[in-house]
């Protein structure tokens, strides 16, 4: 199903599989909490300064997003292609971990 939304990136074990999903699940989430959040809403009202601040929250938490995204992934894709992987281990988790999430933060 993810394969689907990513455009077939997944398939292909492209870095840039996550796309910009994490960004626009952080940017809904963070708008949403502006609403109900009172810290938030302070924020909201602050004018300029506080949309910079709420901006630099939502690229913090997209980086969380895609971290959470990309452990999924990466622990995924040694069972989603065949002999793509040769030896699961450590090193690939977490060579797959920091390209996927680079990848995401790069666009």
């Amino acid at each position: 199903m993810f394969n689907m939304f990513s455009g077939g990136a997944l398939e292909r074990a492209s870095v840039l599989a996550l796309g910009i999903m994490p960004y626009i699940s952080a940017s809904i989430i963070m708008q949403l909490l502006t609403v109900v959040h009172p810290p938030m809403i302070e924020l909201k009202k602050e004018g300029e300064a506080g949309r910079r601040k709420i901006s630099q929250y939502t690229r913090y938490f997209t980086l969380v997003l895609a971290s959470v995204q990309a452990v999924g992934i990466a622990t995924n894709l040694p069972n989603l292609i065949q002999g793509l992987v040769i030896a699961p281990g450590f090193g690939f988790y977490f060579t797959a971990v920091v390209s996927l999430v680079t990848g995401t933060m790069f666009l």
